[in-house]
């Protein structure tokens, strides 16, 4: 059964590693800030992975959009696994929120952070006037994707 449960967690290690998907984590958002230069941005982001990435125009101004996972807890689930004798594992899978970055063309400022509602619910007017543009856009470009 040692045996068993090594391969189990050689395979489930190995599946982990092949993810393709890096989402951000809250502790890397605590660095975030009005005045985070698009270079800082770009390190606190790291591996991160950016799901979509364009370019927009709102009120006769060009913005960028870029979308990542941002992981905001875990979940606990479990299976059973029988080789050849059955027993339960539990297994950790990740709880993810679509996070969006907002900056400005060309020089890429950064001017609002967060998830698409809290963007829209944003008491900065500025950032709310361009989320109906934001959200077109991506419903538009996720449609061509697919």
């Amino acid at each position: 059964m040692h045996k068993h449960l090594s391969f189990l967690a050689l395979t489930i290690a190995m599946l982990a590693g092949c993810a393709t998907n890096v989402p951000l984590q809250r502790a890397q958002l605590g660095l975030i800030g009005d005045m985070t230069s698009p270079a800082e941005l770009n390190s606190i982001i790291g591996k991160a992975t950016v799901s979509a990435e364009y370019d927009f125009d709102s009120h006769a101004n060009r913005y960028r959009a870029r979308h990542l996972s941002l992981q905001t807890g875990t979940t606990q689930t479990s299976t059973v696994v029988c080789a050849p004798s059955c027993f339960p594992i539990s297994i950790d899978v990740p709880v993810l929120a679509q996070f969006v970055l907002l900056q400005e063309q060309p020089s890429l400022k950064l001017i609002g952070w967060g998830t698409i509602e809290e963007l829209s619910k944003s008491t900065d007017d500025r950032i709310a006037s361009v989320m109906p543009d934001l959200k077109k856009t991506h419903e538009q470009i996720t449609r061509k994707n697919k």
